[in-house]
């Protein structure tokens, strides 16, 4: 796999909604000004990122993310114990030589949302394939958008897991991205043929 090139992504995750594409609501949506500390540490033999962020509407919030079930959870802390995060948008960073990895993933937009606002249609957690999906990344100096997911699955590789996702951009051009959980690596498989894809969404 490390023959594949690294890229650098920005990535949606969602928990509560099952949304097969972002969409905002704007009372619950905030924008990270600045991450003020993070850390990561392995807590109960799990791998944790810890940060305090805070946000342009002026709040200061404690998120954590368990890496290896990628779900973002807000600290129960005054005033925000009836609250959740939901509907990130998180940078992955290509460069992995640093202080931590929560340094390299850094949520960027989210929604704080009430947690009687909820619309959960399942207390099960989605399959982790769907906690988060590819959003934007850089191939090379271009910047490309996701228009829609065309196929998703999950790989079970030894120790770890493979996401595998073939993407469809603004330009009607196909594309094989794969996350690596334990690395929190995104990487570049190819680009895909149209006429590859045999049974389409649409179809």
């Amino acid at each position: 796999m490390n023959k594949f090139p690294l890229v650098e992504m920005v990535a949606f995750f969602c928990r509560y909604s099952r949304l097969a594409k972002p969409v905002w609501r704007k009372e619950f949506v905030r924008h990270t000004k600045r991450v003020r500390s993070s850390h990561s540490k392995m807590e109960g033999g799990i791998k944790k990122s810890f940060y305090t962020i805070e946000t342009k509407e002026g709040e200061i919030l404690n998120f954590s993310l368990d890496q290896e079930e990628m779900l973002w959870e807000l600290e129960p802390e005054e005033p925000f114990q009836h609250y959740v995060v939901d509907r990130l948008l998180v940078y992955f960073k290509r460069h992995k030589h640093l202080p931590s990895d929560s340094h390299r993933m850094i949520p960027l937009r989210f929604e704080l949302i009430p947690k009687n606002k909820l619309d959960t249609i399942s207390p099960i957690d989605p399959a982790l394939v769907d906690r988060q999906q590819p959003y934007r990344f850089l191939r090379g100096k271009h910047s490309i958008q996701v228009r829609s997911i065309e196929t998703r699955h999950m790989e079970n590789v030894m120790l770890t897991k493979h996401l595998h996702y073939v993407v469809e951009d603004t330009d009607s051009r196909f594309y094989h991205l794969v996350y690596i959980l334990d690395e929190g690596d995104w990487r570049f498989m190819q680009e895909v043929d149209e006429q590859l894809l045999f049974v389409r969404k649409d179809a």
